[in-house]
């Protein structure tokens, strides 16, 4: 696939590849999808790890759940109070 890099892109790439560490685009490409899959992969740890301490919460009674109708008069009455309702 080819594709024709934005100027800022194309000119960070090329810095890199001149730093000596890259040898290619492709390269850097890798190197920065890898890290992207890294993010992605602690992200979803981090909201497996909240939903399982919601989950044990919820278990033993610490938490209760959302009354909807309290919750959009409380939202209401904060948009009114800014001038926004």
């Amino acid at each position: 696939m080819s594709y024709e890099f934005p100027a800022d892109i194309r000119e960070r790439l090329l810095a890199r590849m001149e730093g000596g560490v890259y040898a290619s685009e492709d390269d850097i490409l890798r190197e920065a999808m890898d890290a992207l899959d890294q993010v992605e992969q602690d992200r979803r740890t981090r909201w497996e790890e909240r939903n399982r301490l919601a989950e044990e919460q919820s278990r033993q009674g610490l938490s209760r759940p959302l009354d909807d109708d309290e919750v959009l008069r409380r939202l209401r009455a904060r948009l009114a109070n800014e001038g926004i309702l």
